[in-house]
């Protein structure tokens, strides 16, 4: 056996032990003997691979099966600018805390440095976007080599599943030719692993966590045990399973509001509200509801209205594990890695949590007035509530950046409850949308989960379009992709960048419509569409799309930018207007 396929083999075997169960490959050459090896692995029945082209697709992908399963993804490439392909989804899962880990197989080290053929210096590509960097040196036939790639293997399973930290691990492998089996099952020592299929090194590092009454937080960091009256609950971004639960407990006990940011998942939170950053973004509302006490879960800083609050807050605890926490307003008086429980006894104020949830109301009357009283066509906020009103229970709703996250945010946050809400939330961007929500419905499906929808704008949509791009054979999960097609950027509208005094730069530099045709792109792509332009036409085509099974795309024909812009504003002064008559 060449010290290239028993190297390959020794390492699939020990990823295998360390519970991985999927690997997503990017064809290429000098990864042969990783593809071949998991291949191999595929036919024993022993994992799942999945094989992508655009190796920006195939990071996303894995991302997504490991936001769904919490077990590292592996993805391979072969090396040069496939590997630095990999970078966005790298950072990604860095900022989102998720466990992947990227292979990128690499020439030999004699030949960096020298214009060799695809070389680049690939060893430590990904810089501080990992948690760890592994540069394996060329297999050779020697004794000890089995222990030195089981070891290495182990410990980037163990780095990327930090109990701390978990995130991306880089291992980059140089292979020597011959790159294929050369047909001889000889080796200079036993290839096999530890007994009874335990992994080289077992990582049982315990980290414990364990909420305290929140009298008792404050006590101990700040020497205050009172607990003010007027306190609310922001859930942002986060992956604690716990989380929601302890919030609902924590808020329900002491008369407090929660907002909550769609992939916060904080739908079913007793004292949840369906407006918030409407209600925030009132100047008059808010001033007039400056919370004592501002509890923020995991990332926040989806809306500015509710960034505004929490820097005015005259205390803020912010709650999040990992050593990088969540505190964009820079306004944390005390960080914790876990909700705290209800006080053992605190003032409770039943006129601060009627004023929101009275506003809530009149908020959600005038939303409704504002959007349906006339038939306008379609707008990203129609589509988002449409969309999310549908998500099937035990299911999945992926969302994508920009408009359509705030969308559902503002207007359809309480809509989904028992379905699970995700999106690349780490970095916000528009990329590998497509391929996450495909690698997310994939892991959610084998495990008995319902069906997927994936809200995306265009631009989303036609960013990661590679991510339709998979082989007939390839896994084909229930997963509805609905675009809002205003044909450009359309979240720039209602920003600075889209008032009238920069009209003449607009178009060409932010809004960029690009005049694709979302439907015929999909159909060269294999994939089947539908188009709706009206509220009641497309809950029939996700009706339809839903019901047929597979990847389905459902293109939402929306209002000009401009005028999207224009009814939000509207229904922005529809609120104000509400609120100012409570």
């Amino acid at each position: 056996m060449n010290p290239s396929t028993a190297q390959a083999t020794v390492m699939v075997d020990e990823f295998l032990r360390c519970g991985i169960t999927d690997a997503v490959v990017s064809p290429g050459s000098r990864s042969t003997p990783l593809a071949m090896a998991l291949a191999a692995a595929e036919a024993r029945g022993e994992l799942a691979l999945h094989v992508r082209l655009d190796e920006r697709s195939a990071g996303y992908f894995a991302v997504g099966l490991a936001k769904v399963t919490g077990i590292p993804a592996i993805v391979v490439t072969t090396s040069g600018t496939a590997a630095v392909n990999l970078h966005p989804a790298i950072v990604e899962a860095d900022q989102s805390a998720v466990p992947i880990i990227a292979v990128t197989a690499d020439r030999p080290p004699e030949l960096r440095g020298v214009g060799a053929n695809q070389t680049i210096r690939q060893a430590s590509v990904f810089g501080g976007d990992v948690r760890l960097a592994v540069d394996m040196s060329v297999a050779t036939e020697r004794l000890g080599a089995v222990r030195y790639w089981r070891s290495t293997v182990a410990r980037t399973v163990a780095a990327a599943t930090d109990a701390v930290r978990p995130g991306p691990v880089h291992l980059n492998v140089p292979f020597a030719e011959p790159l294929v089996p050369d047909g001889d099952g000889a080796w200079i020592e036993p290839l096999e692993g530890r007994s009874e299929g335990r992994p080289w090194t077992a990582d049982s590092r315990l980290v414990a966590g364990m909420s305290t009454p929140l009298d008792d937080v404050l006590d101990a960091l700040l020497d205050d045990t009172h607990v003010p009256a007027r306190g609310i609950v922001v859930i942002g971004d986060h992956d604690d399973p716990e989380a929601v639960e302890l919030v609902d407990e924590l808020a329900d006990a002491l008369g407090w509001p929660v907002i909550a940011e769609p992939s916060g998942n904080g739908a079913g939170c007793t004292t949840a509200l369906s407006h918030g950053p409407l209600l925030l973004a009132d100047s008059s509302f808010a001033d007039a509801h400056v919370p004592q006490l501002v509890v923020t879960v995991g990332r926040v800083g989806l809306n500015r209205s509710v960034l505004r609050m929490i820097a005015r807050a005259e205390l803020h605890l912010a709650v999040d594990s990992l050593p990088e926490w969540s505190d964009p307003t820079r306004t944390a008086d005390v960080v914790v890695a876990s909700v705290p429980l209800p006080p053992s006894a605190a003032e409770v104020d039943e006129s601060w949590l009627e004023a929101w949830q009275r506003a809530d109301v009149l908020a959600a009357a005038a939303v409704e007035t504002a959007l349906f009283s006339r038939d306008d066509g379609l707008t990203g906020m129609h589509v988002a509530r449409v969309t999310a009103g549908v998500v099937p229970d035990g299911g999945l709703l992926f969302i994508g950046a920009s408009w359509s996250v705030r969308h559902v945010g503002s207007f359809a946050a309480n809509t989904v409850s028992d379905a699970v809400i995700m999106g690349n939330r780490g970095t916000s961007g528009i990329d590998g949308c497509v391929s996450t929500a495909w690698g997310a419905a994939v892991a959610l499906q084998r495990n008995g989960g319902s069906g997927v929808l994936a809200l995306m704008g265009d631009q989303t949509f036609v960013y990661d379009s590679n991510g339709l791009l998979a082989p007939p054979e390839e896994e084909r999960p229930d997963l509805v992709i609905v675009v809002a097609d205003n044909d450009g950027g359309g979240i720039f509208s209602s920003l600075e960048q889209g008032a009238p005094e920069h009209a003449a730069t607009f178009e060409r530099v932010f809004g960029v419509p690009l005049n694709v045709d979302v439907v015929a792109l999909s159909a060269a792509l294999g994939i089947p569409a539908l188009v709706a332009s009206t509220s009641e036409e497309l809950r029939s085509a996700l009706d339809d799309a839903l019901g047929s099974g597979g990847v389905r795309i459902v293109v939402a024909r929306t209002a000009p930018r401009d005028q999207e812009a224009a009814t939000l504003v509207n229904v922005q002064r529809a609120v104000g207007e509400a609120l100012g008559s409570a």
